[in-house]
């Protein structure tokens, strides 16, 4: 059974698969409204599927945010980003050359842009900003990218990313929901009403059947180019 442990310095959540490894490893990447549970919830589900999953709090203080924010808006790489998949490459349970990297909303933008760097061997955005230049991802890693078709601010990025990934010649897959919006995977429900997410352009709302569908996407992908030494997923 996988378990959560206490996580070094760097990493705020730590989630472990049975077994002694070497694993293959998962960065993943908080949305804009912070470190939750439901980040926990992704991390614990990973590893119950075989693979080390770690997670930084990117916005650990005032001046976190807003660095976390400035590099957010200008579709630049987070030095946090970075020192997290460090932090799982250096465990003795981590393959270092198997190490996927995956975000939600602003964590998607930074998934994008970390996967770019070479340095991973999947990237799985969510609903993340893509940037504008195709050129800027030349090296990056196959790509799954899952947004909703409702989420007004977000869903031309899907076009975007598609194109970009067609143009470099990147294995990926872009799958759009035309039933969702923004946040369909992240449960925020015991942070903030439900209802508020209809009323906005991005219908940020979470969707659990949408999202069990896309966690399939997830595990199929990962079981293409990453595969645990097992070679399936419970």
């Amino acid at each position: 059974m996988s378990r959560c442990i206490e996580p070094p310095d760097g990493l705020t959540c730590l989630a472990l698969p049975d077994g002694d490894g070497p694993h293959p490893g998962v960065v993943v990447i908080h949305d804009i409204t912070g470190f939750r549970p439901d980040t926990v919830r992704h991390c614990e589900r990973l590893a119950e599927a075989g693979y080390v999953a770690g997670a930084p709090n990117l916005f650990g203080g005032v001046g976190c945010v807003v660095r976390t924010m400035s590099h957010a808006l200008r579709n630049q790489m987070h030095p946090g980003v970075s020192a997290a998949r460090e932090l799982l490459a250096t465990r003795s349970d981590v393959d270092p050359t198997r190490i996927a990297v995956m975000g939600f909303c602003m964590g998607g933008g930074f998934a994008i842009t970390a996967a770019a760097s070479g340095d991973y061997a999947v990237a799985l955005p969510f609903y993340g900003t893509v940037p504008p230049s195709a050129e800027s991802l030349r090296g990056i890693c196959p790509t799954l990218g899952q947004f909703g078709q409702q989420d007004v601010g977000f869903r031309f990025q899907a076009r975007r990313l598609k194109a970009h990934l067609t143009e470099l010649g990147v294995p990926h897959e872009v799958i759009t929901y035309a039933d969702a919006g923004h946040s369909f995977m992240n449960d925020h429900r015991d942070q903030f009403p439900e209802f508020l997410g209809n009323y906005t352009p991005l219908r940020a709302r979470y969707l659990p059947d949408v999202e069990a569908v896309a966690w399939k996407r997830v595990l199929a992908f990962l079981d293409e180019h990453m595969p645990t030494p097992a070679g399936g997923h419970p």
